[in-house]
């Protein structure tokens, strides 16, 4: 991975901190080596990212790409532009219907198509919640993969 810096700072630099979440799921019915393709999209409140990203994966199976993206609501870009100001911060992948701009955008398109075969490992106490809806359910998309056994 290029370009990636990292540095010790003081945590007292902050002065906000939010403990209610809002993830975007982005689900593509990507190709074989693309991430281009139909886009079902989910936000998810209530959970933590490591658990956003289990429920993602067991959407998503082998055939899928998926990407998740904090949700940040910009008040002050709201108020100067009525409906503009929801945004979103990429924790894992990006949209996969952009074209790849960049290296690094070409980098993390590659990436989430090696998930489909090589997932993030969560441990069984991040899981998601077995009772936690799944996305067949809500959509009926007949491109989603069938759901994983146990």
């Amino acid at each position: 991975m290029s370009g990636v810096h990292i540095e010790q700072v003081d945590e007292r630099d902050s002065n906000w901190e939010n403990d209610e979440p809002r993830f975007r799921v982005y689900l593509h019915g990507s190709g074989d080596s693309s991430t281009y393709g139909w886009t079902d999209t989910y936000d998810i409140t209530g959970a933590d990212v490591l658990q956003v990203i289990d429920w993602a994966q067991k959407q998503a199976g082998d055939s899928l790409t998926y990407a998740v993206a904090l949700v940040y609501d910009d008040n002050a870009e709201d108020e100067r532009n009525p409906g503009r100001g929801r945004g979103l911060v990429w924790l894992v992948g990006m949209d996969g219907n952009d074209t790849a701009a960049t290296s690094r955008e070409a980098e993390t398109q590659e990436r989430m198509l090696q998930r489909r075969r090589h997932p993030v490992r969560v441990c069984p106490t991040d899981s998601m919640s077995p009772d936690a809806p799944d996305a067949r359910a809500a959509t009926g998309h007949q491109g989603l993969p069938p759901p994983p056994n146990g």
